[in-house]
């Protein structure tokens, strides 16, 4: 951790995610909402219907998402240069790689019933290995790619502190689904206590993280995309800018809260105001960061790769069956239509935010207990990761 990040803004960011939504709640309903304490959560009972105007808005916003991404050039970045790039060649895959594949293999059979009935009493249990066998599998691709670069190659203690902080991140998210009408749920909430089901997702919610940033990682090593997003823009705030964000998030936050339905949006986009702004002020890099320089290939390519991992989730849950307590659906207001998998298809765009949340929260926290939070496999884009392993 570098000597100049200062560990106050990042301890008064987290106390601002956890008590704006608990604060507002109290000093305006005076109670806590009537799921609160229930875990998992169920299916709220007043979750709006669909609405043509919340779902036009939605598709302009995702069209000219889709079009930003498409032509950039359109967006003031500059053309892509055909310079060849030099990038180590691709060598063997690691010892993990290919267990990796046969663990989320054999999982993946499991959890869809593919498997003979003797091995159902496994079904409840096949969510993390599978998503670990993924992890593993895809972070053995990287290594290869890079010629020996990879998270778990490099850094395998600071994978598992990945891991925990995930566990912490997606914690967070269920506590916020208490506040804002339980935009998802689990409705297969009987094979395990209360107590069974809060350890069981502890474990499952140490894959957000490490599966997100591994796929962030393959698509580093593919060069023409990268170099797609590299010459942009150049934006760069002030701290007085970076404070105003700071308080928007906590009062969006807020707001949220009180008006959970047409403000749904804000449940990723409040977070990562907050927690971005306030890892911007201790003093220490973001994804954001790069973007002073033109670089806007972190922040698109984390959300990208947030996208595209959980496209395949969607798949593995949708298909899995009625013996997987970590099925979720959701309960989007107004735009709960065109579903992939259980996902209304514009829900897909809110992935984009959630990742660059994902990468700030794990930034957050490992400078706040002292961890290198880089993550990159290529230079260039941020923090790359070391041959040396964390103490």
């Amino acid at each position: 951790m570098s000597a100049k990040v200062r560990k106050l803004p990042l301890v008064l960011g987290l106390l601002a995610l956890v008590a704006t939504p608990l604060a507002t709640r109290l000093l305006v309903h005076g109670d806590m909402p009537d799921t609160w304490g229930t875990f998992p959560p169920p299916k709220s009972p007043d979750v709006p219907g669909f609405s043509w105007l919340v779902f036009g808005l939605g598709v302009a916003l995702a069209l000219g998402i889709l079009e930003f991404l498409r032509a950039p050039q359109r967006f003031g970045f500059a053309p892509v240069e055909a310079a060849p790039e030099a990038r180590a060649r691709a060598g063997r895959f690691p010892p993990w790689c290919v267990p990796g594949v046969l663990l989320a293999m054999a999982s993946w059979a499991l959890m869809w019933g593919e498997l003979p009935e003797a091995f159902a009493p496994l079904v409840p249990f096949s969510f993390v290995p599978l998503w670990w066998g993924f992890i593993l599998a895809l972070d053995g691709v990287v290594y290869s790619r890079t010629g020996g670069v990879s998270l778990v190659s490099r850094r395998p203690w600071a994978t598992l502190a990945i891991a925990a902080t995930s566990c912490v991140c997606w914690y967070f998210f269920e506590y916020l689904n208490y506040f804002t009408r339980s935009n998802w749920y689990y409705p297969n909430d009987a094979i395990f206590s209360q107590c069974g089901y809060l350890v069981w997702f502890g474990l499952a919610f140490t894959t957000v993280l490490p599966s997100i940033f591994v796929v962030y990682q393959l698509l580093t090593t593919i060069a023409p995309l990268r170099a797609r997003f590299e010459r942009g823009p150049q934006i760069e705030l002030s701290r007085a800018a970076v404070r105003r964000l700071l308080w928007l998030g906590v009062a969006s936050l807020a707001a949220l809260v009180l008006w959970p339905a047409p403000l749904f949006p804000l449940l990723w986009l409040s977070p990562l105001l907050v927690l971005t702004a306030a890892v911007s002020l201790a003093g220490a890099w973001t994804p954001f960061s790069a973007i002073r320089r033109g670089n806007w290939a972190p922040v698109i390519l984390i959300g990208l790769a947030t996208a595209l991992n959980y496209l395949v989730g969607e798949m593995w849950n949708f298909y899995s069956t009625p013996q997987n307590p970590n099925f979720w659906k959701y309960d989007v207001p107004y735009v709960s239509v065109l579903h992939v998998y259980e996902m209304p298809l514009l829900g897909y765009f809110g992935y984009l935010p959630f990742g660059m949340l994902c990468w700030v929260w794990w930034i957050h926290h490992a400078n706040l207990f002292g961890l290198d939070p880089a993550i990159d496999v290529v230079a260039g884009a941020g923090p790359t990761l070391t041959r040396r392993e964390d103490a």
